[in-house]
């Protein structure tokens, strides 16, 4: 998954520090809260999760790489929801 992940959001710079599954749970996090956008341009999760979902779909990974990220994407998602009670 890990290598999906990175192949997935090959244009950030961060991506090179990804070694562990909770780093790609950090990061997947971070992108639903949408942290690393000011806070008056911020988007909802759920825009956020839609999103993610879109550009994963359309990825070119493998069917069983995409299904893992969607998985890791709907369980942070599910964790925000009752968190942040959407």
């Amino acid at each position: 998954m890990i290598e999906a992940f990175r192949l997935l959001y090959k244009d950030r710079k961060s991506m090179d520090a990804i070694q562990t599954i909770e780093a790609i749970r950090t990061v997947i996090k971070s992108e639903l809260l949408d942290e690393f956008t000011h806070p008056r341009a911020r988007q909802s999760i759920e825009k956020k999760y839609a999103l993610a979902q879109e550009r994963i779909k359309n990825s070119n990974l493998s069917i069983n790489q995409k299904q893992m990220i969607l998985d890791a994407y709907f369980d942070e998602y599910t964790k925000l929801s009752t968190e942040y009670e959407i």
